[in-house]
């Protein structure tokens, strides 16, 4: 369906399974509706202002790909590693399943995540400051030396992290999720 090194403007492509790896193609403004890139290579792949409905992009591989501007809705999308995009980042997220996910060595200030379950995710060495997990399933997630600077938990649950390898200046929690960042103090709550 997609060829190597081409160039797609505008388009809207609707159950589309794609076979075959297409390296070094180029998206803007398009939309995928109901589309799999399981386990293909979009290395060196643009996605600029794209959208992606109910795809299944699980064990894609996104050596070099970019992704600005990018909306992903009720998207599957299991063992996803986003640190091949190079360290930067600029999507949204909304109804998605992000299991096993790993978001390491980049920059997702600002970045929103709504109604996601992120179960057994990792953020390492990774900017979160301003971040929204608005109603996010955080289970066996990891959080390590993360920037939560002013990140925004309120309304997500099963999370925990630990505040002495984390920063967390001014983000916000409620209880009672907010006792898990309590956990790694070895102390006795009654």
């Amino acid at each position: 369906m997609f060829s190597e090194q081409e160039a797609y403007e505008r388009g809207e492509f609707a159950r589309v399974e794609c076979g075959e790896d297409f390296p070094g193609a180029t998206f803007y403004r398009c939309v995928f509706t109901d589309c799999s890139f399981q386990a293909r290579r979009l290395e060196e792949c643009t996605f600029d202002d794209c959208t992606f409905v109910r795809c299944n992009l699980s064990l894609m591989e996104m050596a070099g790909a970019v992704f600005t501007g990018a909306k992903f809705a009720d998207c599957k999308m299991l063992g996803l590693n986003w640190s091949g995009t190079g360290g930067f980042l600029s999507a949204s997220y909304s109804g998605c399943i992000m299991e096993n996910n790993v978001f390491a060595d980049m920059n997702l200030s600002r970045i929103r995540f709504t109604s996601c379950l992120l179960a057994n995710s990792t953020f390492s060495h990774t900017r979160l400051s301003h971040a929204v997990f608005d109603d996010c399933d955080l289970t066996q997630c990891c959080f390590h030396q993360a920037d939560l600077s002013h990140a925004d938990f309120r309304t997500s649950r099963n999370y925990y992290m630990n505040a002495e390898t984390n920063t967390l200046k001014k983000t916000r929690f409620s209880l009672p999720e907010a006792v898990s960042l309590l956990a790694n103090l070895d102390i006795v709550l009654e």
